[in-house]
């Protein structure tokens, strides 16, 4: 299967991971390289609840200062910049993305 055949699409949210964009509303948004990892991995695992520290290790191939608790912040600006409320925050675990919401 090509790269271009696995985009993940919920509703009017696209994500293209062979070209590292994401589409909101037919306009794109434009994701540093950590926020597009972090929606990528949680979209790939719709419905599956992660803990922070998960979803860091999947989406940082780097140390980055602060480790896991820089994925608070991502998922703030990731539902910033998107306007969606497919990430849901899991009280004392994690997030999971929900796309149904």
């Amino acid at each position: 299967m090509a790269e271009i055949d696995k985009r993940l699409v919920y509703g009017k949210l696209h994500i293209y991971p062979a070209s590292r964009s994401v589409y909101k509303n037919d306009q794109e948004v434009k994701l540093t390289k950590m926020e597009f990892d972090v929606l990528y991995f949680l979209a790939s695992n719709a419905n599956i609840a992660l803990t922070k520290e998960q979803i860091y290790e999947a989406a940082s191939a780097d140390d980055y200062p602060g480790g896991a608790y820089i994925i608070k912040d991502i998922i703030y600006r990731l539902r910033t910049k998107l306007g969606i409320t497919n990430i849901q925050t899991l009280h004392g675990y994690g997030y999971k993305f929900c796309p149904d919401n």
